[in-house]
């Protein structure tokens, strides 16, 4: 939401500026519509925007969102770069779908490596019943059996407002299947609900915890009891995200001078999504879908951004895509988030 708009203020801000330096005669404004995360509303949006003659959008973000729009952007050649969807089923050679993301196969197999590093051999994958969820889970599964480890998958229904029973249940089948830790496979809103209930269940309290990166940058994390909950269960995530990237930093500065707080999870992915989107404009030398697409492949080869290197693979996905290992952590009195280590070449290493 607004955490989100302040990247694409600074994106465009920082467009325009090359327009300028460049003397190239166009000047880039944002149109935004809020989905209001659903795929519905998100299809509804893109109508819009085709209706508007627009040929280029930003998002959606969430996976299900984006296989909801995939054949409507197809048939009407609209180009959509989301920034944050990253489900391995929606890995497609050929259509109008780039993500400035490397898709979950490969994510799947950092959170294995990680929670394998920590001495965990079995598991339950407490996920969405949604493409993010679902797809996350199995590439995991098969990640973490390969590494010789159990994991057993548990799916929620994603349009529940509190998840009270369903924490309980995870509970009793954690006790009874003697598990050693819990993945949990979520967006923010039903992560923080789902932690605040666990930090009040004894039993859980006592497993390792572990996360994707759906949850990274919920402000719920950083307050008790939810912080205090990561504290005792030494909480350990993944996120995509090349830390050792000195664009990375400037433009995190930039952006918590603004907010007070640094960005959230994907925030690297839409800042170049915008700035790779508008260089592909100016590059296809009209405004037209396929010379729009064509020439962003080409764009991404050179560009290197706040993500690192941005060229695409065969699929429209972030080629080259490394990880962080994120977790919650006392600063001064208050809870920030950390990066605490990273995942590389198959190697997982803590700071």
């Amino acid at each position: 939401g607004q955490q989100w708009k302040t990247v694409v203020d600074i994106a465009f801000e920082d467009l325009n500026k090359e327009m300028q330096r460049y003397k190239i005669r166009a000047k880039f404004t944002p149109v935004i519509l809020d989905d209001k995360t659903t795929d519905t509303q998100a299809l509804t949006n893109i109508q819009t925007f085709h209706q508007a003659g627009i040929k280029v959008v930003i998002g959606p973000a969430a996976s299900f969102q984006v296989k909801a729009v995939s054949r409507y952007v197809n048939d009407n050649k609209i180009v959509i770069v989301s920034p944050s969807s990253t489900a391995p089923t929606l890995a497609i050679p050929g259509d109008f779908i780039y993500r400035t993301v490397g898709s979950d196969a490969g994510q799947a197999k950092a959170l294995a490596a990680l929670v394998k590093s920590q001495g965990i051999s079995k598991v339950i994958v407490f996920h969405r019943n949604d493409e993010y969820g679902v797809a996350f889970e199995e590439f995991f599964e098969k990640e973490f059996k390969a590494l010789g480890g159990t994991s057993i998958g548990i799916s929620y229904d994603t349009t529940l407002e509190d998840y009270a029973s369903e924490v309980a249940q995870l509970s009793a089948r954690a006790k009874r299947e003697g598990v050693e830790g819990i993945v949990i496979i979520t967006f923010d809103t039903d992560g923080v609900n789902i932690l605040s209930h666990a930090s009040k269940d004894p039993y859980l309290a006592t497993l390792k915890w572990f996360s994707s990166e759906g949850i990274h940058g919920a402000m719920g994390l950083l307050e008790d009891p939810i912080a205090s909950f990561i504290q005792k269960t030494n909480l350990l995530g993944t996120r995509p995200l090349f830390k050792e990237n000195p664009l990375l930093h400037e433009f995190a500065a930039r952006y918590k001078a603004i907010r007070g707080h640094d960005p959230p999870v994907f925030s690297a992915n839409l800042y170049d999504a915008v700035i790779l989107a508008g260089w592909a404009i100016i590059r296809a030398e009209r405004y037209d879908g396929e010379a729009i697409r064509n020439a962003l492949v080409e764009v991404a080869k050179t560009y290197y951004g706040v993500s690192g290197l941005t060229m695409f693979d065969e699929n429209g996905d972030k080629l080259f895509q490394d990880y962080s290992v994120w977790t919650v952590k006392p600063v001064n009195g208050k809870y920030e988030y950390a990066d605490v280590g990273s995942y590389s070449g198959g190697t997982i290493t803590l700071d």
